[in-house]
């Protein structure tokens, strides 16, 4: 089966016109006539197709009006590589001309690789409520932390909502890059109350902005929930992340409350697909949900800033 991504006629179309170009300036002639430049042309051919897991070739009708050739010709050819064992033939409406060797069956879940291949990665468990810090040091990583921008500014209006401020109010905006062993992690931009958290500014904010409300604040953080989607990562966030532009990134949209259950933390964070595992642990035996759904009762903040400057 035919992978995802550019239609199969576009990606055989695209090589054949490699192939007659490189023809054409190696001196044979730009007109596939002959069964040996044919044959030629489908070799190559089946080595990008073998190479890129396609199976199936195009019909003879398809290769031969590409290729400049009769279809007798075509089919002599296909006749002679199906004797050599590289293709195989089968009949009926889902037939036609396959390659050897290359599976044919939808791919499991099972056989897709896992992004970042053998590096280790960071668990996040979705069942707890613990700081980046914590969580990165309990599992022997080297913790660091950039502060991008720190300051007071008027919310967007879901923050708002969330918060219960007033229009204007202002809340403590921070922008952080969290790294795992010197390597970039996520980055985070956080909100909080401001009115709730007097001086908060005037802290260090390289540190665990957790353990920073517990112990200057009396504040704890009770319970989180988050909601997690896939995307990419924006130009504005490939450098501070370490990866190219529409590298996959897993957006984390986060709503906390303290043990006083009044919200404290609203944050959107984007975490590196390839350095990120997420695991989420139920007791099905005891009916518990151990994972708070979201409010979904306000929209979330879909982009992360622009521009930003070092403070």
């Amino acid at each position: 089966m035919v992978r995802k991504g550019t239609p199969p006629q576009c990606k055989w179309v695209k090589a054949t016109q490699r192939f007659s170009s490189a023809n054409e300036q190696g001196g044979t002639s730009g007109t596939m006539s002959s069964a040996e430049q044919v044959h030629q042309t489908l070799v190559r051919l089946c080595d990008e197709f073998r190479g890129r897991g396609v199976a199936r070739l195009p019909a003879e009708r398809d290769l031969a009006d590409r290729l400049g050739a009769s279809r007798s010709t075509v089919r002599r050819v296909l006749n002679e590589m199906e004797k050599a064992g590289s293709i195989y033939r089968m009949r009926g409406r889902a037939g036609g001309a396959f390659l050897t060797g290359v599976p044919t069956d939808p791919i499991t879940p099972g056989e897709v690789p896992d992004m970042g291949g053998p590096s280790r990665k960071v668990i996040r468990d979705l069942n707890h409520a613990v700081g980046l810090p914590k969580m990165l040091s309990d599992q022997g990583f080297n913790v660091g932390t950039q502060v991008i921008r720190a300051g007071l500014e008027a919310p967007a209006e879901a923050v708002r909502t969330f918060f219960g401020l007033v229009e204007n109010q202002p809340v403590v905006s921070l922008l952080r890059v969290r790294y795992a062993d010197g390597e970039a992690l996520s980055l985070e931009h956080v909100f909080l109350p401001a009115h709730r958290l007097p001086g908060l500014l005037h802290h260090p904010l390289n540190q665990s902005i957790y353990e920073l409300l517990a112990k200057e604040y009396d504040v704890q953080v009770a319970r989180s929930s988050e909601a997690i989607e896939a995307t990419v990562c924006p130009p504005s966030a490939s450098d501070m992340l370490g990866t190219s532009v529409d590298a996959p990134l897993l957006k984390v949209t986060r709503q906390s409350w303290d043990d006083t259950d009044l919200p404290i933390e609203y944050s959107v964070d984007l975490f590196r697909a390839d350095r990120t595992r997420l695991t989420v642990h139920t007791d099905v035996a005891s009916k518990k949900s151990r994972v708070v759904p979201l409010d979904q009762s306000s929209d979330f903040p879909q982009t992360i800033p622009q521009s930003v400057t070092t403070i």
